[in-house]
């Protein structure tokens, strides 16, 4: 298994924003703030871009991680709380977020709560050494069985093969449940790339060990 790139790289601290504020200070110079701390390379306008769904969102930003690498960064700003994207790993974005706060705390007197809940998102491409279809035989033959049924517009003999697995709780897509977890092939890439995308709700490293225990069930 060779990991092709990390995707994204996602940290979420969930709590009340009047928690961040109790006290009611402008927040518009902690916008600017930020955007000047990260090298933003856009920052929200407003603070009522607050209401927006999308929240208030840093673009583009730069943070020098431990190892003084300067890794790119989005911040988005919700009224539940903190999201961080990276493309390098969660233990980055969560790094940034410490830093983030404890800027907050020195500047401006206004820190994140110690219980906000944490949660991660991990999305990953990369290269298997064996196909999908090794997890059952029949699932080859049942591949097979689709390929005799299917009648493409275009005339064209395909072949079919098995190019997903996915987990998801029962309460999927329900706010605050678990994303779906996915072991899927590369969409265009050729069946002989061995080509594939991952998504887990947990931290990167975490998600690089699944990947190999996946590659271990084929």
């Amino acid at each position: 298994m060779k990991i092709l790139f990390v995707g994204l790289a996602r940290a979420i601290w969930l709590f009340e924003l009047g928690e961040l504020n109790p006290t009611g200070k402008s927040l518009q110079p902690v916008i600017e703030g930020i955007g000047r701390k990260y090298q933003f390379a856009k920052i929200p306008q407003n603070i009522t871009d607050l209401g927006d769904p999308k929240g208030l969102t840093f673009t583009a930003g730069t943070f020098i991680n431990s190892k003084g690498v300067p890794i790119l960064v989005t911040l988005k700003i919700f009224n539940d709380g903190f999201v961080v994207d990276t493309m390098s790993s969660t233990d980055d974005s969560t790094a940034f977020l410490v830093d983030l706060n404890a800027w907050l705390k020195q500047e401006f007197e206004i820190q994140i709560p110690s219980h906000a809940r944490k949660a991660f998102l991990s999305q990953i491409d990369f290269h298997c050494e064996a196909s999908m279809s090794h997890l059952d035989p029949s699932l080859d033959q049942f591949a097979k069985r689709i390929e005799s049924l299917v009648k493409p517009a275009d005339g064209r003999v395909r072949h079919f093969e098995l190019s997903a697995l996915n987990f998801w709780t029962e309460d999927v897509n329900v706010p605050g449940a678990p994303p779906i977890v996915k072991f899927e092939r590369k969409i265009s890439a050729p069946f002989s790339a061995n080509h594939y995308f991952s998504q887990a709700p947990i931290e990167t490293d975490d998600h690089k060990q699944l990947l190999i225990e996946f590659e271990l069930l084929l």
